[in-house]
């Protein structure tokens, strides 16, 4: 249950130590790990509710993969610090995954020719990056297995806000993961939806959302969310195409990106 899951997350990081990286105060957890299991991906409460439009946003704003689309700060002003001289933005994570790079592509290659390959992965951060004036990607790299006829991921990242960070994060890390199952269904029909496995080095809270944490590990009110699922291989196509002109009628849960 969504519920009990994040409540323990954020019961967890109150025990963190206190660090000040670049002089901003943190509660921080090391080496932090959860498990959400499949469609558990709404970090939503009363006193930290989400932002539905704006992570359907941004997950449409990936499945461009364009790193020099910057239409992004028109909905959160973060992002216009973090645009390179050159007119880039590292952390949009869908240029490595859907864009140039076709990383997605090549993970369904790498599990249709080997099931239990444990190279189906696709990385972010870059040596480049940390060189960066401007922005250095959260994320190290996403895997995908496939183990006992369930698709899992492990996503892998060097630092992450529990508030908003995770909010965000957890939906479109779990889009991706939704995606990519539903490709690999055009080869394994019976395949099943496997948990999303998350480690954070540095997880953490920061001093302006002291007071929300302790009411989200105590008893602040969770509000579920509904987002349809994927119908299947050719729904992630025409996600992929971006063409939504003409949504076929099932397929909802691009209706409900798009909505």
């Amino acid at each position: 249950m969504s519920e009990s899951v994040f409540r323990q997350i954020y019961k967890d990081v109150q025990r963190g130590n206190d660090v000040a990286p670049r002089g901003l105060k943190i509660l921080e957890l090391e080496n932090y790990g959860y498990t959400l299991h499949p469609w558990e991906r709404f970090v939503n409460f009363k006193s930290r509710k989400l932002n539905l439009k704006y992570i359907k946003t941004e997950f449409l704003w990936y499945l461009k993969g364009d790193k020099f689309d910057v239409s992004i700060a028109d909905h959160a002003k973060i992002w216009k610090g973090t645009i390179n001289e050159d007119g880039s933005i590292n952390s949009n994570y869908g240029q490595y995954v859907f864009g140039t790079q076709q990383q997605f592509n090549t993970v369904v290659d790498t599990l249709k020719e080997d099931k239990d390959s444990r190279r189906a992965s696709m990385m972010i951060l870059s040596k480049e990056h940390l060189t960066s004036d401007r922005d250095v990607p959260c994320t190290y790299a996403l895997n995908f297995r496939i183990r006992k006829n369930k698709l899992k991921m492990t996503v892998r990242m060097r630092s992450q806000d529990a508030i908003f960070g995770m909010g965000n994060d957890a939906a479109c890390f779990s889009f991706i993961h939704e995606m990519m199952l539903n490709a690999l269904k055009e080869f394994y029909p019976e395949l099943e939806y496997g948990d999303y496995f998350h480690s954070s080095d540095s997880f953490h809270v920061y001093e302006r959302h002291f007071e929300m944490l302790k009411k989200l590990a105590d008893d602040d009110l969770y509000l579920p969310v509904y987002c349809p699922p994927i119908s299947g291989p050719d729904e992630v196509k025409f996600l992929r195409a971006l063409e939504f002109d003409n949504i076929p009628d099932e397929y909802l849960f691009t209706r409900w990106l798009t909505t």
